[in-house]
């Protein structure tokens, strides 16, 4: 995740819009001397539903000092068969593309897949949570990272969201979600659908979002942000007592893995 600091340090790479309906998403990495790339289509909600269920959320362990754990690698794994389309970088020995393999895509290594993924995640579009601002109109404002942030091609862009403002029994289904979270998560994009009025920042076919279109085509993982931070600021509500801020690493913006060092086959 980009800091403040990085992101203030790159004036030069704002952009104005961030694109909603780019239809492919491709991740670069290098092994030593080779250079590969994995392309997947646009994640669903569907797909997203599918990452987020099969998550292992370990409670914390307050007798030594464990804080809670998130196993990710089946849930990343099942993301990544679910929206990988093809590769490139990649041979076969009878000279067939991988994708053309009855064994695609497990054909491509374990190590390969799970750093794809993790980049894949990092780099859609991933929210800088020490950007969020919630406003008195009911509004919440952050910064998109477009890309590796500490990047000379990230690209860092603006957005805004317009809420309504959240009625008593909204509140409860978003407590209620939250306490089934991850795999609950859908519940708490509803409520964006719900009280979404405008948001500021996006396009889809190269004009600003409308907002009719905002059910369909905002990324969920940014629904969630903005209701987590609109819920949990409201002066009328008890969970803007609680810190929620840095706790969503389980929405994929932020892992540690290392870079893979095996060799493809």
């Amino acid at each position: 995740m980009a800091t403040a600091n990085a992101i203030r340090n790159s004036e030069q790479n704002w952009e104005k819009l961030f694109p909603l309906d780019a239809p492919e998403f491709a991740v670069d990495f290098r092994n030593g001397t080779k250079q590969f790339r994995h392309i997947f289509r646009r994640i669903s909600a569907a797909d997203w539903q599918a990452y987020w269920s099969a998550l292992v959320l370990e409670p914390a362990d307050e007798s030594n000092g464990t804080a809670q754990n998130i196993r990710d690698d089946d849930a990343s794994l099942i993301l990544y068969e679910r929206t990988i389309l093809r590769v490139e970088g990649y041979y076969t020995l009878d000279g067939r593309k991988p994708e053309e393999l009855p064994s695609w895509p497990k054909c491509i290594s374990l190590e390969h897949r799970l750093f794809a993924i993790e980049i894949l995640l990092e780099t859609l579009g991933s929210v800088a949570w020490d950007t969020v601002e919630v406003g008195a109109d009911n509004t919440v404002s952050f910064v998109v990272i477009r890309g590796d942030a500490e990047s000379s091609d990230s690209r860092f862009i603006g957005v805004t969201h317009h809420f309504c403002k959240p009625k008593p029994d909204q509140y409860q289904r978003f407590l209620h979600a939250v306490g089934q979270a991850p795999s609950n998560f859908i519940a708490v994009a509803s409520l964006y659908d719900e009280l979404a009025i405008s948001a500021e920042g996006y396009s889809v076919g190269g004009v600003p979002v409308a907002r009719e279109q905002l059910r369909d085509e905002m990324p969920l993982a940014h629904k969630l942000y903005a209701m987590i931070a609109l819920f949990s600021a409201d002066d009328c509500d008890p969970l803007r007592r609680k810190n929620f801020t840095g706790k969503l690493d389980f929405l994929g913006m932020k892992k540690t893995r290392p870079a893979p060092r095996v060799e493809v086959h």
